[in-house]
């Protein structure tokens, strides 16, 4: 009778615990590629920067099985949004958001708050990057 009455309390934790590391691993893939969107943003001079900047975003978000479909990446030059810097001594910013889904854990909160929506089943994971051009 214990083990019926505990078993759903450890598989929620077990759960959540699976839901929280894949989330973690999703956050420090888009930071990654955020700060090799910046590096890159750095290094890169020349008209064609953005589009270079944001192919390889795109290539490392597929490697790393993310659609890159989903990531939203805003560029910034020292902190104002638009564009990428080309002078010296600018800093160049990309920042990455990207939605993640809840499997498990979404649905359950749904039935626990009584059909309060799926606030709870999508988070945005954010990630800024800001490398100066030197």
């Amino acid at each position: 009778v214990e083990f019926v009455l505990l078993l759903p309390l450890l598989l929620a934790i077990v759960f959540a615990i699976i839901e929280f590391a894949i989330a973690w691993r999703t956050y420090q893939i888009i930071t990654n590629v955020a700060r090799e969107g910046a590096r890159l943003a750095v290094v890169t001079r020349g008209p064609g920067k953005a589009t270079t900047v944001q192919t390889r975003i795109d290539n490392l978000l597929n490697q790393s099985n993310l659609n890159s479909a989903n990531a939203t990446a805003t560029y910034s030059c020292d902190g104002a949004a638009g564009g990428l810097c080309s002078s010296t001594g600018q800093s160049d910013g990309v920042q990455i958001d990207y939605p993640h889904s809840f499997v498990f854990l979404g649905p359950i909160l749904d039935l626990m708050c009584l059909g309060c929506g799926s606030s709870y089943a999508t988070i945005t994971l954010t990630s800024l990057s800001v490398m100066r051009t030197e």
